[in-house]
């Protein structure tokens, strides 16, 4: 069984990487450019903020053929939420906290929806987690078309199956923003699907200073590990869902990373558990 190492993240959660310790001290301890600060900087991977989409035609067409079918699919999922909630207000002020809710209930396990605990942003933005640890969660269920799309996705070997990979379905209301971040590491890349925006092209994002818009059902991949920030229109309906950005969240193998994937094939997932000596924080 190759060795791996357990990672905490800043939001305390933990996950056991497949990558030998020797390699992550070293990924830590390396120089990172002033735009691209990762966690984890592992050398000899090219370096630019978005990818084309040609570069992952597997996971582009998989998921390009199927969006129109996620999308019904997450808007029936958001509609069934908010027709469960009661009382008399007006249908719109009802709409609206119907999921804004939810960012005021951590711990309300209730809803596959939920919020975001990195302390990174304000306004709404919440999330329904389909894949992580190395396999599909059950929160996934909600979402059973997306969930199986998902993991056609990671049978490509474009898609990171295996931690830091993961996949989710990320809510935002309109008037959102996302501080500048970065990712872990530069060994992933990130792709966005977006299943439900405002309008056919909705702007927002900035990645290591460039600006790009996202295109309804069209992939968006760039480099997570690069300083990122998301800054949503302002509210212009006060609509759940008609003030709703819904992408479906996907990591990727960054081309470059093949020494890293080929060990990571040789783990054995444990996905219950971390068991490993090896800590480091991200």
């Amino acid at each position: 069984m190759a060795p791996s190492s357990v990672i905490r993240y800043a939001d305390g959660d933990e996950e056991e990487w497949p990558i030998q310790a020797d390699l992550l001290r070293a990924a830590s301890a390396r120089p990172r450019p002033s735009l691209q600060r990762p966690s984890y900087f592992f050398e000899g991977l090219r370096a630019q903020a978005f990818w084309p989409r040609e570069s992952f035609p597997k996971v582009v067409a998989l998921l390009e053929a199927c969006a129109s079918e996620l999308s019904e699919e997450v808007q029936s999922l958001l509609e069934d939420a908010l027709s469960s909630e009661s009382g008399e207000e007006p249908p719109r002020t009802k709409r609206r906290r119907g999921i804004e809710g939810a960012e005021g209930r951590p711990d309300d396990r209730s809803s596959p929806w939920q919020p975001q605990g990195e302390g990174l942003h304000e306004g709404v933005w919440l999330k329904l987690e389909l894949w992580a640890r190395g396999g599909p969660l059950a929160s996934g269920k909600a979402a059973p078309k997306t969930r199986a799309a998902v993991a056609a996705c990671m049978s490509t070997g474009e898609a990171m199956a295996v931690p830091p990979g993961r996949a989710a379905l990320s809510y935002m209301m309109c008037g959102a923003h996302v501080k500048p971040h970065c990712g872990p590491t530069n060994h992933r890349l990130r792709l966005h699907l977006p299943l439900l925006l405002p309008s056919p092209q909705m702007t927002g994002l900035t990645v290591a200073g460039e600006a790009r818009a996202w295109d309804l059902h069209r992939c968006l991949i760039f480099d997570d590990s690069f300083e990122h920030e998301v800054q949503l229109p302002p509210l212009s309906r006060e609509d759940a869902l008609s003030d709703a950005r819904v992408v479906l969240l996907l990591d990727l193998w960054h081309p470059d990373a093949g020494f890293l994937r080929e060990q990571a094939t040789q783990a054995v997932p444990e996905r219950e558990k971390c068991s490993r000596k090896h800590a480091y924080t991200v």
